[in-house]
């Protein structure tokens, strides 16, 4: 119970964003890049999810040295920042929209996915595609427990942060230098970038769609009631591009605003400044949040009514606008 309740905690903390599921095509590569960052300041962490075994991925970023932000016990790990305000000290990324795969300087947010799969008695990250002819990747593994675990990345793959315009964003990448063509080519044998299916499934069911999303994946009808007409994927990749843009700046103007308020909250700034500054960080907030509804608005202008009707009764209605990103970015793979 313990755990189920530490998990739902991090996730109601998870800020939903459309931009960062709609990872840039290669076309639009040049729109973000890529900073190198501390390896130690970054963790990959598998987090139990309820009491079902299954588990997703968690990445926690130590950003201040004021407070630990987890602590470690051999392989399983305690997210400490879920026991005080962690604003400016940690940072914590529990879904796409928060991390994504970058090779060779490309975003592939729209080609794969990570998740966490079982597989005997180890928990592997990989990132899975519904794209044809590309394998699944392995970026990492740990030790299966129905815990918070670690997981260590396999050679070659690196955490680094988003850049937009020379300032570097919230979002994190899972980076490998090497072409995804390289990688899925020169190591098509290789356990530790092509991952295999699982030998060891803890259930039968695991054993049919190890690699699909949980929610479609009951489901597989509702991507044929929704399919999408060229023009319609056209008029959504337009809508896309015009959200990174616009978000890109507004997340580069709020990272700005949360470190003159951190700054503030140290030296010697009266409470009225403070405020200010506060008030100014939860504005930009509101407006990224408010490119985002407006981005799917106009999405949803974009499908039909039949197309609307499979669309709510596959949308988590509690979390919309984050699960509406992870539905349409399959839809537009």
């Amino acid at each position: 119970m313990k755990t189920a309740l530490r998990l739902a905690a991090l996730s109601t903390l998870a800020i939903s964003s459309f931009g960062a599921s709609f990872t840039p095509q290669p076309a639009q590569a040049a729109l973000f890049g890529e900073r190198a960052v501390e390896q130690q300041d970054f963790i990959a962490v598998a987090a139990p999810v309820g009491n079902t075994g299954r588990h997703q991925l968690l990445v926690l970023e130590q950003q201040s040295n004021r407070r630990d932000c987890w602590a470690e016990n051999g392989s399983t790990v305690e997210p400490l920042l879920l026991d005080f305000d962690f604003t400016g000290i940690c940072g914590r990324f529990t879904d796409s929209n928060g991390y994504s795969i970058r090779t060779g300087g490309e975003d592939l947010g729209m080609q794969y996915r990570l998740q966490v799969v079982r597989q005997g008695d180890d928990l592997v990250l990989q990132g899975t595609t519904m794209r044809a002819n590309q394998p699944t990747l392995e970026l990492g593994r740990a030790p299966y427990t129905n815990d918070f675990v670690r997981i260590d990345l396999n050679d070659g793959w690196d955490f680094a942060k988003r850049t937009y315009q020379g300032r570097t964003l919230g979002h994190v990448y899972l980076s490998n230098q090497e072409q995804l063509s390289a990688l899925t080519n020169d190591s098509g044998n290789d356990s530790s970038t092509v991952a295999d299916r699982p030998s060891t499934p803890s259930n039968p069911s695991e054993d049919k769609k190890p690699s699909q999303p949980s929610q479609p994946s009951q489901d597989q009808d509702w991507r044929d009631e929704i399919e999408l007409t060229q023009g319609q994927q056209q008029e959504i990749e337009e809508v896309r591009e015009s959200y990174l843009a616009e978000n890109g700046r507004l997340d580069s103007q709020l990272n700005q605003a949360r470190q003159e308020l951190q700054e503030m909250m140290i030296g010697d700034a009266s409470t009225r400044q403070v405020r200010r500054q506060r008030n100014q960080v939860e504005r930009l907030r509101q407006r990224m949040n408010d490119n985002r509804f407006s981005s799917m608005m106009e999405i949803r202008q974009v499908m039909s009514a039949e197309q609307r009707t499979a669309f709510a009764e596959v949308m988590d209605l509690d979390n919309q606008l984050a699960d509406a990103d992870e539905i349409i970015t399959m839809l537009l793979r």
